[in-house]
C-alpha cells in the first residue's frame, strides 16, 4: 500500500511539474509573440528611415547641382558686367 501512495505522490508531482512547464511555455510564447511584434515594428521603422535617408541623399545631390548652377550663372553675370564696364558709352 505504501508503494502505491509513493507512486501516487510522484505522479502528482510530475503532473504539477507538467502544469508549471505548460504555464511557463504559454508565458514564453506570449513573450516571443510580443518581441516578434516589436521586431516587426522596428523593421518597419528602419525601412522608413532608409527611405528617408535616400530622400535626403537625393535632396543633397539636388542642392549640390543647384549650387553648381548658381556658381555658373554668377560667373556668367560677372563676365557680362565686366564686358559692360569695358564698353565706353
Amino acid at each position: 500500500m505504501e508503494k502505491i501512495q509513493v507512486l501516487e505522490e510522484k505522479i502528482t508531482k510530475v503532473i504539477d511539474k507538467i502544469k508549471n512547464l505548460t504555464e511557463e511555455n504559454t508565458e514564453l510564447n506570449a513573450k516571443i509573440k510580443t518581441l516578434q511584434e516589436d521586431l516587426n515594428g522596428k523593421n518597419e521603422q528602419l525601412q522608413t528611415m532608409k527611405e528617408n535617408l535616400k530622400d535626403i541623399d537625393k535632396s543633397k545631390a539636388d542642392i549640390d547641382r543647384l549650387n553648381n548652377e548658381r556658381e555658373t550663372i554668377k560667373s556668367q553675370v560677372e563676365d557680362l558686367i565686366k564686358e559692360l564696364d569695358s564698353v565706353e558709352i
